[in-house]
C-alpha cells in the first residue's frame, strides 16, 4: 500500500488543472485494516467518451462514488476527491461511515497512476451522498459529516475560461448543497443534465435553494456541523460526563 502523501499525489498530481480543488480529509490517516483488491470497472453507458465541454458531478453512496470516477478516469476524465469529512480509528464510532471510500481510494490508486490523463483533461468531481446522513451532533460518536459549498469547487467563471458548458450530475437527485454551487452555473449559461440509475440522462432546471447567495447560508450550516481545526469535517461529541475541553478532540495524524 501507498503512504498517504504518495496516494494523495496520485489523486491530486500537481500538474493536474482542476488538483487544486481535491480535499486531503481521508488522505490525512491512512486507513486500518486490510485495504480492498482495486475495485473493478464499473460500466459507463450514458457517456461514451471523455468530452472536453462537459464536466461531471458523481454524487454517489460510498464507493461508488470512486467506482465511477476511476471508470471515467480511463475515457480521459480526470477525478478529484471531494470528500472533507474525517475517517475516524473506529468504524462504529462515525456519524458517516467513510471506510470504505477511505479503502477504496488507496486500493484505485494504483489503478489511476497506471493510466494516461491529460493535465486539461476535464474533471469528475467526486462526493459521497451520504455526507449529511446521521443524527447532529450525537453524544460519545465521532461527527464526520460534512457538505459541499460554492468555495469548494471551481466558480462558473473559471470553468467557462476552460471550455467547459455543460455539466453533468450522476446522482439520484440534486441535494441541497450542491443546488447552492448548480445554480451559480446556471445563471453563467451552463446546462445541468441528471444521469440517474435508471433513467435516460436529461437537462434539468436546477430551482434556487433556500438562503440562495446569502451570507448566513455557510455560517448556518458550518454551525450545525464539527469542524477540524485541520480542515476538514470530523471531531468526537463528548459524552455528558465529559469536560468541555474534550470537545475539540480530533484523530487527525500525519502519517
Amino acid at each position: 500500500m501507498q503512504d498517504n502523501l504518495t496516494t494523495y499525489k496520485i489523486w491530486a498530481p500537481d500538474n493536474a488543472l482542476w488538483t487544486q480543488w481535491a480535499k486531503p480529509a481521508l488522505f490525512i490517516n491512512e486507513p486500518s485494516g486490510q485495504i480492498a483488491a482495486p475495485p473493478e470497472m464499473t460500466v459507463i453507458n450514458w457517456i461514451s467518451s471523455a468530452v472536453y465541454n462537459t464536466m461531471i458531478i458523481v454524487d454517489l453512496p460510498g464507493k461508488k462514488g470512486v467506482e465511477e470516477g476511476l471508470a471515467l478516469a480511463e475515457m480521459g476524465f480526470r477525478p478529484i476527491p471531494l470528500y472533507n469529512g474525517v475517517n475516524a480509528p473506529s468504524r462504529e464510532s462515525m456519524i458517516v461511515d467513510v471506510q470504505e471510500i477511505t479503502s477504496a481510494l488507496y486500493s484505485g490508486a494504483d489503478v489511476l497512476s497506471s493510466l494516461r490523463i491529460r493535465d486539461d483533461a476535464p474533471p469528475v468531481f467526486m462526493l459521497d451522498s451520504e455526507r449529511m446522513r446521521g443524527r447532529a451532533k450525537e453524544q460519545g460518536k465521532y461527527d464526520n459529516r460534512w457538505c459541499v459549498f460554492p468555495q469548494d469547487m471551481p466558480s462558473a467563471d473559471f470553468i467557462l475560461s476552460y471550455g467547459i458548458r455543460e455539466i453533468i450530475v450522476r446522482s439520484s437527485e440534486i441535494r441541497n448543497d450542491l443546488s447552492h454551487i448548480l445554480c451559480r452555473y446556471q445563471e453563467k449559461g451552463i446546462k445541468i443534465y441528471l444521469s440517474s440509475m435508471s433513467d435516460p440522462i436529461r437537462e434539468i432546471k436546477v430551482h434556487k435553494p433556500s438562503q440562495f447567495k446569502s451570507l448566513l447560508y455557510r455560517f448556518q450550516v458550518t454551525m450545525n456541523l464539527s469542524r477540524n481545526s485541520a480542515g476538514g469535517f470530523g471531531c468526537k461529541i463528548p459524552e455528558a460526563m465529559e469536560s468541555s475541553s474534550s470537545s475539540g478532540r480530533s484523530y487527525y495524524g500525519i502519517g
